[in-house]
């Protein structure tokens, strides 16, 4: 075999590994960025779902709902906050739910979706989100909204396990 074989094989592979370790030194340095951010957002998205509370203790609780991520209870006893990924129609729906000591819903809301833009829509704002407020683990008179039907019962399934979880850790 002679050399014109072999040298372009040896110099994509010398790129390939040059690029490989420039993006893995790059990666060492935004890492610790973006999990900061990611972790100031999520402290940001606990404080608005529950007002008044800047400091929320992480929970580890056996048993709970699968599609229950993380539980948090605030530090002034105002409720708890339930992480919930379920399942939709395109993927799954990444939902925070507070929930006050009585059981009752403070607020509810999609932090991120992979749902069909448009016509989905509607269950990811108000009204959809805000008539689950002061709502209790019955879910009474809550409106699917129409032409994202399977949405909307599987952002109902997240709340009703994040009650689920609720009736776990409050004790």
């Amino acid at each position: 075999m002679n050399k014109d074989f072999f040298m372009p094989i040896i110099v994509l592979s010398l790129i390939c590994l040059f690029v490989s370790g420039a993006l893995a030194v790059v990666n060492n340095f935004t890492a610790p960025v973006i999990e900061n951010a990611a972790a100031q957002r999520a402290a940001a998205a606990r404080r608005e779902i529950i007002p008044g509370s800047d400091n929320f203790e992480l929970l580890h609780a056996e048993g709970l709902p699968r599609t229950i991520t993380e539980v948090y209870r605030a530090a002034n006893n105002a409720g708890y906050i339930f992480m919930i990924s379920v399942p939709g129609y395109g993927g799954n729906l990444n939902i925070i739910c507070g929930i006050d000591n009585d059981g009752r819903i403070i607020k509810t809301q999609v932090l991120s979706h992979t749902e069909t833009k448009g016509m989905t829509d509607p269950v990811f704002s108000d009204p959809h989100e805000s008539q689950y407020i002061g709502k209790d683990k019955h879910l009474h008179d809550i409106i699917a909204v129409t032409g994202a039907t399977i949405s909307s019962n599987a952002y109902k399934n997240g709340v009703r396990d994040a009650i689920t979880a609720f009736e776990m850790v409050h004790r």
